[in-house]
């Protein structure tokens, strides 16, 4: 059997643990190598993941995000996630989601700094303990 780790990989066993649990080894890999440890944090959770928000943390996170960075990275996004957000968001936002997603043409680069900007707000609201992505469909949130 081939190892298939890396960054990606390390992240996800990362994203697996208690909140607690997941600080301590970040601190921990921090003190030995701070930018291997940015890069996991960074890793643990991608754009994607959003799908597995619920919908009243979608809406919690809209307040806090520029929808347009929502729309603009959901143009190269999955059919699963565009699909969770759009129906789960307020109509005036999926009718500018929208607008944004269908309208020119935009370089990916712009896309993907659009998507970081979604990403570094829930990173910090995970961290803050204000969004949990629970990817195990049979857990359900309490």
């Amino acid at each position: 059997m081939k190892f298939q780790g890396g960054v990606r990989e390390a992240a996800k066993m990362l994203a697996g643990l208690s909140r607690a649990a997941r600080e301590k080894i970040l601190e921990t890999i921090s003190k030995k190598d701070p930018k291997m440890a940015v890069l996991l944090h960074k890793n643990m959770y991608t754009f994607e993941d959003l799908q597995f928000l619920t919908p009243l943390m979608l809406i919690e996170l809209l307040r806090e995000i520029k929808i347009s960075d929502l729309g603009l990275g959901l143009r190269i996004s999955s059919n699963e996630l565009k699909d969770f957000i759009l129906k789960n968001s307020p109509r005036s936002l999926r009718q500018e989601m929208e607008e944004i997603m269908t309208g020119p043409l935009q370089l990916a680069s712009k896309v993907e700094e659009a998507q970081e900007r979604v990403m570094t707000v829930v990173r910090a609201k995970i961290d803050k303990g204000q969004l949990v992505i629970s990817k195990e469909s049979s857990e359900k949130l309490v």
